[in-house]
């Protein structure tokens, strides 16, 4: 009787997910509604809504999202009254959660509903065979057979180029899932479902502040991130969470001095156009002064952005000061009432202690969280692959771990059709190194043939003290890429910015 409720249960969840699917996303409808049965629905009240939601779909070509509510008001009468009570509640919590065609990772949402399709074909056939044999009307039963290797045939994943279907779905895809905005995004390009980021830098170089930024920019492109941290606990991310989004770190507020970008011939005097912030200049033989507000000296990026008058650019970088709230938290508090309007159910955060966990365990979080709150998420971030346990079945010995860890990292991202991120430390050798190259990556270097894409994170003692630090591209699997080329990216870190601006340097 347990397995039976267990498998009612579970079920019961993947059905309000593809009901969730037909009635937020327009793409979910395209793929799935030709392969629908509604005998594959064991809620018959969930059964009957999808049908609305495909009658609507096959009139209008889109998904029913904004017309739901109507189509539930006008229909409530063909289902019962508890029924139509879940359905009511069901359909609030999908206009909070989701908008038409967001909100949704419609590429895995697609691969599950297909995997239940045929998991209940398989139910019904399998059930239908048994009932004929006892008949012995063995010519049914052979029937339902061929039904269900028809069905399977649909399902199997099979592409056919030369299908016209599949030059729209090449070019309805041509923006990535996610970017950075100004420079830096130009530099790094966008990154997408299915692919393996791997983040390269020394001990202390900013890897977990580098992921967070990708979180909170993720969340601000409505993406659903999941984080794991083998690295930090529940506290110590909050904290940094709070101050990336507040912009402060200071309790007692106010004044604070952050880096800003500024031009080589306006710091040494040598610019005379009549555009330069300065009659003054700031280099002396000396180098540069220690910074005061109460200097007269300005920065200059007048020609900057300007493509005839680029060549009169050396990028330079100096400080301003800037007034900034108290980090204490009434303001945090204030700011998350705020953010959680546009952003709810977006971020997930797990800590597991270092060695405690594999990539089984995060996919079974993610199979619990989804079930549970039908979380999906678009982003997945593993700080770090280093720190996972062994694989099943590998030898905690040699390159073996390391290599199995990244392998499955891909496979996860694969599966879950998300973008998996994780950062990875480098050899002693190269910690003094002004720019990692391919070789310096610690461990295994192999894994750069299982990543999409790779790019390190370069600082100097001076630059870390400047808040300067230089984004390199080690590989890419889908871009020409440089890897001599260079991202200036200005940060202030007890602050929580790890992007205050970029400027690309060739």
């Amino acid at each position: 009787m347990t397995h039976k409720l267990r498998r009612v249960e579970v079920s019961s969840a993947i059905e309000k997910r593809i009901l969730t699917s037909l009635i937020v996303s327009t793409q979910f409808n395209y793929e799935i509604t030709h392969l629908v049965n509604y005998d594959y629905f064991t809620s018959k009240f969930i059964g009957t809504v999808a049908r609305w939601c495909i009658d609507f779909f096959d009139t209008y070509e889109k998904a029913p999202f904004e017309n739901i509510q109507d189509i539930f008001t006008q229909r409530r009468m063909e289902l019962k009254d508890e029924d139509a009570d879940l359905i009511e509640r069901l359909l609030k919590d999908i206009s909070k959660k989701y908008e038409l065609d967001s909100g949704i990772n419609v590429d895995y949402s697609i691969q599950q509903a297909l995997d239940y399709f045929r998991t209940r074909q398989l139910q019904i056939t399998h059930t239908n065979v048994g009932i004929l044999l006892e008949k012995n009307d063995i010519d049914s039963a052979e029937q339902q057979i061929n039904e269900y290797t028809k069905v399977a045939r649909l399902t199997s994943g099979w592409v056919d180029p030369l299908d016209d279907q599949h030059i729209d779905d090449v070019f309805a895809h041509q923006h990535r899932m996610f970017n950075f905005s100004g420079e830096l995004g130009k530099f790094l390009g966008g990154l997408d479902r299915g692919w393996l980021l791997a983040v390269a830098a020394g001990y202390k170089r900013g890897k977990t502040w580098s992921l967070q930024e990708i979180a909170i920019t993720a969340i601000q492109q409505k993406l659903k991130v999941a984080f794991f941290s083998l690295e930090m606990g529940v506290v110590e991310s909050n904290d940094r969470f709070y101050k990336r989004l507040l912009g402060a770190g200071d309790p007692a507020g106010g004044p604070s001095t952050y880096p800003c970008f500024d031009c080589v011939y306006n710091q040494d005097g040598s610019c005379n156009k009549k555009e330069r912030t300065n009659k003054i200049k700031l280099l002396s033989g000396a180098g540069k002064p220690e910074f005061l507000t109460s200097m007269k000296y300005r920065p200059c990026t007048h020609c900057r952005f300007d493509r005839q008058l680029a060549k009169d650019y050396q990028v330079a970088w100096w400080f301003e000061s800037l007034d900034r709230p108290a980090y204490n938290a009434t303001n945090v508090r204030n700011l998350l009432t705020a953010f959680k309007k546009t952003t709810s159910n977006m971020y997930k955060f797990k800590a597991y202690p270092k060695f405690s966990a594999n990539t089984d365990d995060i996919k079974r979080d993610l199979d619990l969280i989804n079930r549970s709150e039908g979380f999906t998420p678009d982003v997945i971030i593993v700080d770090q692959a280093n720190g996972l346990k062994p694989e099943n079945g590998i030898s905690s010995d040699g390159i073996a771990p390391h290599d199995a860890a990244w392998k499955a990292l891909a496979q996860l991202a694969g599966e879950r059709s998300a973008l998996v991120i994780s950062p990875t430390q480098v050899t002693r050798a190269a910690l003094d190194k002004r720019s990692l190259k391919q070789s310096d990556v610690a461990q295994w270097v192999g894994l750069l043939g299982h990543v999409d894409c790779a790019y390190s994170l370069n600082q100097t003692t001076d630059e870390k003290n400047e808040g300067v630090m230089r984004y390199n591209k080690m590989i890419h699997r889908h871009d020409d890429f440089d890897d001599a080329e260079t991202c200036v990216v200005l940060q202030k870190m007890g602050f929580g910015q790890v992007y205050l601006d970029a400027h690309i340097i060739r």
